[in-house]
């Protein structure tokens, strides 16, 4: 459900622009990897701003995690 609501505005994109510096993937193979990443980074993101911890209010897999 988190990467679904991550990805949701993606759907109308006409165009990406990907910048990269570094090392590893280019191109469109590096947007799995930088959606994965914000994914990965959402519930301690939320947890910060708000208070509220991600894991402890929904069920399922991200609970696992804790």
């Amino acid at each position: 459900q988190v990467a679904e609501a991550v990805a949701q505005p993606l759907l109308g994109t006409r165009r990406v622009t990907l910048v990269a510096g570094g090392s590893g993937d280019i191109g469109v193979s590096r947007l799995p990897g930088e959606i994965l990443d914000v994914v990965t980074r959402l519930p301690a993101a939320v947890e910060a701003l708000t208070g509220v911890s991600v894991t402890q209010v929904c069920p399922g897999p991200l609970r696992d995690r804790g």
